[in-house]
């Protein structure tokens, strides 16, 4: 998720991965390297990323939206909008839906038995 929305946001900004190093004083491999998930890039980095490409470190690592649980106040979890998405669409398959939070594990194994 990180290296996607690292070059997602380094795109609109019409910045090559050579001219965001350079504002990063990192290299132009780093950048790809970080793009493509082959490293991650240091917290100090990922500070500077998110003031270079004027964009919150939340979403650059994936956490996009503060979820409560219904019935607990108390939990709460980030969430990507991807993520908020997937359940939405679930919700409009109201069987696989009900079946999906009967019992998660099971019906995740058959559907990656049928898939893979």
């Amino acid at each position: 998720m990180l290296g996607r929305r690292i070059k997602e946001k380094r795109k609109e900004m019409n910045m090559s991965q050579e001219e965001l190093g350079a504002l990063l004083n990192v290299s132009k491999v780093s950048v790809s390297h970080w793009e493509r998930e082959n490293k991650r890039p240091s917290s100090k980095n990922l500070i500077q990323l998110s003031k270079v490409l004027n964009t919150p470190l939340e979403y650059l690592i994936g956490n996009d939206k503060y979820v409560i649980s219904s019935n607990e106040e108390k939990y709460g979890l980030m969430m990507e909008d991807e993520e908020i998405e997937i359940i939405k669409e679930l919700r409009l398959h109201k069987d696989l839906y009900d079946k999906l939070i009967e019992n998660p594990k099971r019906i995740i194994d058959r559907i990656e038995k049928n898939l893979f």
